[in-house]
């Protein structure tokens, strides 16, 4: 990784001393040039995330930032964010977890190799709320809360502003990976319907989408833009045939069947010395998944209810929304001002079908309501911003106040009857009354920022913010930056920063158990219980710790003209006291360990603890080039490839009660790899779009590099998508085209291709692949102006 960094800094280097001066020789170019082909010149688009000091061109940045547009997003057959950024965007993971309960239904991403919670959201640079869903089962962001980013319309968004560099120093918590910025259509967007119908080669997922973005002009250059999207995605299925039920097809292993009705607004209303803004989004999505068949002779099963066997459907219906509103203005003074108020939920509320209690016999509902989890942000911001010559500086104050609940599910889902010790809806045992959370917490924080321009060449930023937290007090992150530019068109840039992650709620305060009855007719339960609970206390829990980094990075960017820019970034994020979920902690465990569980009548139990300390290293490669041909065609074209490393550098002891079991309680073959190695190595992205008259051409390739699971190793692998879109008249196009057109699939369990044998042949595929296991899919689109 060194040694691919120190090449490209050579050659980056070299470059330099075949360039002219690029602003002169750009300028002669554009006044040769008649009218019309200067109105169709393109611009580097602007960023403004990770600088308080206004908007700058992402790849002239201090920081290492990537920019996608709008044109970028529609150009892609996929209408659910997390889908077209996997192939848009280099270090992003987003996998299609399966047969993970909620998992299923609201897919975590990562970037940079890092945790979920570990990368902050933004809308309009406001800070979005994470899910309420806490991902403990099998699947990349285990033990996370993060952002559902597929709760954010497409058609909506005018581009998306990522910065690849740690900025808790700037923006607070979980901006430890980077920030994702999404940014909505403002003033100038024309109002449009898209319709969009596609389908894989299987003949499954059939997705049908309806949208419509409407905006209106207000005076002053105001703008009210609304965005209404309905989906409809159907279920895809790669299930195996199950060895134990003679090789028929009886999981659902593929995407879950989900229809969403999504919901956007972004308004600016200018006066005479401030703007009122406001933005919000809305998602309601219905849900269905599968759990685990079981068999006829399933000691699960009722024959009685079911003389097959069954499998359980776990069906969410999942409510988020978010809205933000504000002014902004410029004082007498000539300080720049925003003060604004953010509020944003989710509720996650989990119903399970096709199901029944067993220990309720013949009389068990088939459906049940199982309960809820909700999560809710409110944040109050004010930033200030004063140019003082060549000094920038900004600041601001925030206070931020959350909620957590978890709501008991009907009495049927969770209820110990009498006709067997299997107690709770099949699938997914519903929420106890003991299970039942209202948490909250407040933080209060100030920031500074300040940015001073020695010159052209020479740039240095420094940023620190304070922050106090009601559960565990005080922490304060630093930040510097320093950027020195040797030649017009090249910039060499380093960051130094910490960072850390507040524990989320649900880390903290999530308990789900469930209850079975043994012969001496006493109720044992079993489950995951809160930090706070008596039995982790006793166990040895301790009250969470945020999570700390320490952030550094160096690149350089080579841009001759505004048509080619290059640039090579290395980054190394250390991390303590990351927080995990231990194992079942059972009484075989040590005579100290069942002394507690038979205290208070547990089998076993888990809870969240600080485990580990991690070290990631990495380095992000970008290529950029556009150009106008003579006879009105013009091609753009994006190259990019991302690698990274996480190691696992130190291992925390939990209490000495667990005997030897201390370290091997959290961490072992399985834990370690979602960790270490089952995102991919690395990634390449070639991104090009060729348009002339009435045609656009959109190709996108991607390597999906090699990742690892308990030593079973799964390949790389290449897919390639394809956008062909033509212009039927001046507001009517019509667009055809497929993802993963050659039908890529990722490597199945084992070596030599069969199923995994522990899986019965059911799950066929790895639950970490990066492009999921659907194959090829092919859509039609339809676009309208207004």
């Amino acid at each position: 990784m060194k040694r691919l960094l120190a090449l490209c800094v050579t050659l980056l280097a070299s470059a330099t001393l075949l360039a002219q001066d690029k602003s002169l020789r750009e300028a002669n170019d554009y006044y040769h040039k008649p009218l019309g082909e200067l109105l169709l010149i393109e611009f580097s688009p602007l960023a403004e995330v990770g600088s308080r000091s206004g908007a700058r061109d992402a790849l002239e940045a201090e920081v290492p930032i990537d920019v996608i547009t709008a044109a970028q997003l529609e150009s892609s057959g996929y209408t659910e964010l997390g889908k077209v950024l996997t192939k848009l965007l280099p270090g992003f993971n987003f996998p299609r977890p399966t047969v993970t309960d909620g998992t299923d239904h609201a897919l975590p991403f990562t970037l940079r190799g890092l945790s979920p919670d570990q990368v902050l959201v933004l809308i309009n640079g406001k800070r979005q709320h994470q899910s309420s869903l806490l991902n403990i089962n099998g699947s990349v962001g285990r033990g996370s809360s993060g952002v559902d980013i597929n709760t954010i319309p497409l058609r909506a968004i005018d581009r998306i502003e990522v910065l690849r560099d740690g900025a808790a120093a700037q923006y607070g918590s979980d901006a430890i990976a980077g920030i994702i910025n999404i940014i909505l259509k403002g003033y100038g967007h024309d109002s449009r319907v898209t319709a969009t119908y596609g389908r894989t080669a299987q003949g499954d997922g059939i997705m049908g989408q309806a949208d419509l973005f409407y905006s209106s002009l207000l005076k002053n250059d105001g703008f009210f833009n609304v965005t209404a999207e309905a989906r409809d995605r159907g279920p895809s299925n790669r299930a195996g045939g199950d060895s134990r039920d003679n090789y028929r097809i009886n999981h659902l292993i593929g995407d879950a069947d989900t229809q969403d009705g999504l919901f956007a607004f972004n308004a600016e209303l200018p006066g005479d010395d401030l703007i009122f803004y406001g933005h919000g989004t809305l998602d309601r999505r219905r849900s269905s998944a599968g759990a685990l068949y079981r068999l006829a002779n399933d000691a699960r099963n009722n024959p009685a209810l079911y003389p097959n066997g069954f499998l359980p459907l776990i069906e969410p219906r999942i409510d988020d929304y978010s809205a933000s509103f504000g002014a902004k203005g410029v004082t007498a003074a000539n300080v720049r001002w925003d003060l604004s108020y953010t509020h944003g939920n989710n509720d996650f509320h989990f119903y399970v079908a096709n199901s029944h209690n067993d220990s309720l016999g013949n009389a068990s509902p088939t459906s049940f309501d199982g309960g809820a989890t909700s999560y809710t942000q409110d944040v109050l911001n004010l930033d200030l911003v004063k140019q003082i010559g060549k000094l920038n500086l900004a600041g601001g104050a925030e206070y931020r106040q959350e909620g957590y609940r978890i709501k008991r599910g009907d009495e049927a889902s969770y209820k110990l009857g009498s006709a067997s010790n299997i107690a709770g809806a099949q699938g997914f045992p519903g929420f106890q009354p003991q299970n039942e959370v209202d948490a909250k917490r407040d933080n209060r924080a100030l920031y500074l920022d300040a940015k001073y321009e020695f010159s052209r060449a020479l740039t240095i930023e420094g940023a620190a913010r304070y922050e106090n937290y009601s559960d565990f007090g005080d922490n304060l992150d630093k930040k510097l930056v320093l950027a020195y530019r040797p030649h017009e068109d090249f910039l060499v840039r380093a960051s130094s920063s910490t960072g850390f992650r507040a524990p989320s709620l649900s880390q903290s305060y999530y308990t789900a158990t469930v209850s079975a009855q043994y012969e001496t007719d006493r109720i044992i339960q079993a489950g995951t219980f809160g930090v706070h609970h008596p039995v982790a206390i006793a166990l040895g829990a301790q009250p969470l710790k945020p999570e700390t980094s320490l952030h550094h990075s160096l690149g350089v960017v080579y841009q001759p003209t505004s048509k080619l820019s290059l640039s090579a970034d290395y980054f190394d994020t250390a991390i303590d006291d990351r927080i995990m979920i231990t194992g079942n902690i059972s009484q075989t465990v040590s005579e100290q360990v069942r002394a507690i569980l038979e205290r208070y009548g547990v089998q076993y139990a888990r809870y969240f603890t600080n485990a580990i300390a991690t070290r990631t290293q990495g380095v992000d490669l970008r290529l950029n080039f556009k150009h106008n041909f003579d006879r009105g065609g013009k091609i753009k074209t994006l190259l990019s490839y991302h690698t990274d490393r996480t190691k696992i550098t130190d291992i925390y002891p939990l209490a000495s009660i667990l005997g030897n079991q201390t370290q091997t309680a959290v961490i072992n073959d399985a834990t370690r790899a979602w960790i270490e190695s089952v995102q991919p190595r690395d990634a390449l992205k070639l991104w090009t779009q060729y348009e002339t008259g009435k045609y656009r051409t959109t190709l996108n390739l991607n390597r999906f590099g090699s990742y690892s699971y308990v030593g079973t190793e799964f390949g790389a692998e290449w897919t390639a998508d394809l956008d062909l879109a033509f212009q039927l008249s001046k507001n009517i196009e019509i667009a055809v085209g497929g993802e993963n057109i050659l039908n890529a699939m990722p490597d199945k369990w084992g070596i030599t291709g069969q199923a995994f044998t522990s899986g019965n042949g059911v799950m066929q595929y790895p639950q970490s692949t990066p492009f999921g296991y659907n194959g090829a899919y092919y859509y039609i689109r339809l676009n309208i102006k207004l």
